[in-house]
């Protein structure tokens, strides 16, 4: 139930709404006067103070003020005469949630209530996802410890301070946009907007509008006016994602916002100023593209005042481990899955692969491995076909999902298994997907076509032997008259 504060100095007014509203269910109180009004304001905690833009012994900036340092939630209201709007508008500059004209009636005022509650719900929730993200994104709370990416969180913290323009480069899946998100909720704009946009995930007819807004009938279906991020983040920061991907007609737009803080919506003539953070992002080699023509040198030199480089996952060393034990705990918990941690043959494998798709592929394949264990530890045959792959000997050793230290890494041999085999291939090559086929069918003749015991053979589980099979569609006629 919201508590609510009325003051005005009408005595007989504040008595009517007060009685209306409390017995609606509404707690409600009133003074007459601005000392009554901060000394209830001191002692109580209110969701909405409704106020007259003439309080007696007082004026209402002071009041504002006063209220928001006592609780920044605290919505206010306030109602004027004609002759009074234009104090009312400072007022709302000033915190106030919106005007309303007197006279009023009553469910008037019940309405504007309603819509101020309502405004105050939103903003709580929105600043409540401030300070998760904020959060989240704390330097702190990356991991890693290599060299190069101790530096990069050098360099955020430093620059987070600042309102330079920044551009992240490195690979897709690096953390581009964890950066980002790191610089502008660690600066004195994390309490405004954070936009984000993807360039290339948007045709080049739509991106112009999805940045600078258009006025109604600026092109067909342009039905009514429609705000671009460039406005909806004033005062706060822009994150252009592969910002490579612009044609040099939307660039030239760009720089004007950098070097002028103002851009037309399309469609019409009318200048909006914007002040706006740019942080970019991209994969690909901008030197390379401003001698071929498709990147403008002077955007480069604009966006290019800070740049933070973030190195492949595979030249990252030990912090694929930091990471390997963070995604196994927070992937456990979302499933509800109790894994201790990985396989040292299945840790071996995720070591030596060169993840072209950088951490977030080795996120997806850490939740995927989850999801797919029977037990409680990663296997070796649980991690699919992304690696290539030989059959295991059985060991115990775990990478913990802890802090716990990694075993020794143990040395991989040609000859593998207690048949102590070999596979040579040929000059020309070979199908990996074939060789995988005909080794599974010879376990299966070698087995009577028991799958249960190919499986034991190939050291992998039933389950993933029996994925394999339907994948390659192998089928034996002792099978369907089991059926």
């Amino acid at each position: 139930m919201p508590n609510l504060l009325l003051i005005d100095s009408n005595k007989n007014l504040c008595v009517d709404i007060c009685s209306y509203l409390q017995s609606a269910g509404t707690q409600i109180e009133y003074a007459l006067e601005a000392e009554t009004a901060l000394s209830k304001v001191q002692e109580n905690r209110y969701d909405l103070v409704i106020t007259d833009i003439k309080i007696p012994g007082g004026n209402i900036r002071d009041l504002i003020r006063s209220i928001q340092d006592k609780d920044p939630t605290t919505a206010v209201l306030v109602y004027s005469e004609i002759d009074t709007v234009d104090e009312a508008v400072r007022a709302v500059k000033e915190g106030a949630y919106g005007i309303m004209r007197k006279p009023f009636n009553i469910p008037e005022l019940v309405f504007h209530i309603k819509r101020a509650l309502e405004k105050r719900a939103r903003n709580q929730h929105k600043a409540a996802n401030r300070e998760k993200f904020a959060n989240i994104y704390q330097p702190s709370n990356f991991i890693g410890q290599c060299p190069e990416i101790k530096r990069v969180f050098e360099i955020v913290t430093k620059v987070a301070e600042t309102r330079s323009s920044v551009i992240i480069t490195g690979e897709t899946g690096t953390g581009k946009e964890l950066i980002a998100g790191s610089i502008h909720y660690n600066s004195d704009r994390s309490g405004k907007p954070f936009v984000r946009v993807n360039c290339a995930a948007l045709p080049e007819s739509l991106l112009e509008s999805e940045l600078f807004g258009y006025e109604r009938g600026a092109f067909t279906g342009a039905d009514k006016m429609r705000i671009g991020r460039f406005e909806q983040a004033d005062g706060g920061s822009i994150f252009l994602d592969e910002v490579a991907d612009m044609s040099l007609y939307t660039q030239a737009k760009v720089l004007r916002v950098l070097q002028e803080r103002e851009f037309e919506r399309v469609g019409s003539n009318q200048t909006v100023k914007t002040d706006v953070r740019i942080i970019s992002a991209t994969n690909k080699d901008l030197f390379h593209l401003m001698e071929s023509g498709e990147f403008r040198e002077d955007l480069f030199y604009r966006l290019n005042v800070i740049n933070i480089h973030l190195p492949p996952l595979r030249e990252r060393g030990e912090d694929i481990r930091l990471l390997v034990q963070f995604f196994v705990k927070k992937y456990s918990k979302l499933v509800n899955r109790r894994i201790r941690g990985v396989h040292r043959e299945a840790f071996e494998m995720l070591s030596d692969y060169h993840w072209p798709g950088n951490i977030r592929e080795l996120e997806n394949t850490i939740e995927r491995a989850i999801l797919m264990a029977d037990g409680d530890v990663i296997m070796p045959d649980e991690l699919e076909i992304y690696f290539n792959r030989r059959s295991l000997p059985k060991i115990s050793s775990v990478v913990s999902s802890g802090a716990a230290s990694l075993p020794s890494p143990m040395a991989f041999s040609p000859v593998a298994g207690e048949d102590n085999f070999q596979i040579n291939i040929p000059p020309g090559g070979v199908n990996l997907e074939t060789v995988e086929k005909n080794l599974i069918i010879q376990a299966l003749e070698q087995t009577q076509w028991v799958q249960k015991d190919a499986a034991v053979l190939l050291n992998v589980s039933s389950r993933v032997l029996n994925y394999k099979i339907k994948r390659f569609e192998i089928t034996h006629r002792s099978w369907r008259q089991n059926k």
